[in-house]
């Protein structure tokens, strides 16, 4: 062998473990990451007031498997985004992609699917066409919520922003709305604890299946390295099963399994 052939080759390897150094030093210099908080406002029976609920259980345990401390912060929606764009909370723990918040967040994979419907009292039945059925309608929504993006196109449309679902369907049974946009699993539980509520009806099928991610804004330092230790740890509670068994604590509703059966 030339010695400029073997002078070629021991270059090769030094550019080889000099790049090798680079990159583990660029990994070990990243900050290690103990505990996160996230926020969101109140939805039962995904998040309590107090924070509790599927969400934080789901999201909890995925951080937590990789060696991470999660707590939840509740607040109005739009309060919550504000907090995570002036880093006052690492992340929002459910969010619904769109194209303008693709602009501004990084979103791990889901972890749930929503199956949003259309409510209204069963005195004040609409004929139920999907989104078109929304036509020259009164309609409450929560402020700030990913699923105004389908009413974009909705011709005389009246909406009543408001902060939560309860407050929509409050709308809704007492006249001020027409109709209401929920989560049906939202709604279902919302309907158990008030006896009123048995007056109002869900709409099906669904008007769309939305997949549920964590979402970390572009500007966090360790927005990159966030979404992939929650993806890792989400893999590793559906690979042991104790992503089902969150799931089975919370969901008795067969309709759900169209929800469960789209989760990767």
């Amino acid at each position: 062998m030339s010695k400029q052939l073997v002078a070629g080759v021991l270059m090769r390897i030094q550019l080889i473990y000099l790049v090798f150094l680079f990159t583990l030093t660029s990994i070990q210099a990243q900050p290690k990451i103990t505990k996160l908080t996230g926020g969101h406002n109140a939805w039962p029976p995904y998040i309590e007031e107090n924070g509790k609920g599927l969400i934080n259980d789901i999201v909890s345990a995925a951080f937590r498997a990789q060696g991470i401390e999660f707590e939840i912060k509740t607040a109005p929606f739009s309060r919550i985004v504000m907090m995570v764009e002036d880093r006052q909370i690492d992340l929002v723990v459910a969010l619904w992609t769109t194209e303008e918040r693709r602009k501004n967040f990084l979103f791990s994979a889901p972890y749930f699917y929503n199956e949003l419907v259309l409510v209204s009292k069963k005195t004040n039945s609409i004929d139920y066409q999907g989104l078109e059925s929304l036509r020259y309608r009164s309609v409450a929504t929560v402020r700030g919520y990913g699923y105004h993006v389908l009413l974009d196109s909705i011709d005389e449309l009246g909406i009543i922003d408001v902060l939560n679902l309860h407050t929509c369907l409050e709308q809704v049974n007492k006249g001020r709305a027409e109709v209401a946009i929920a989560d049906y699993l939202a709604f279902e539980y919302e309907r158990s604890k008030k006896l009123e509520y048995n007056q109002l009806q869900a709409y099906h099928p669904a008007l769309i299946h939305w997949p549920l991610h964590i979402g970390v804004s572009m500007l966090h330092p360790n927005a990159d390295q966030i979404i992939k230790r929650f993806n890792l740890g989400l893999a590793q509670i559906q690979g042991s099963g104790e992503y089902n068994k969150i799931l089975s604590t919370y969901i008795e509703d067969n309709r759900f399994k169209v929800a469960l059966s789209t989760v990767p």
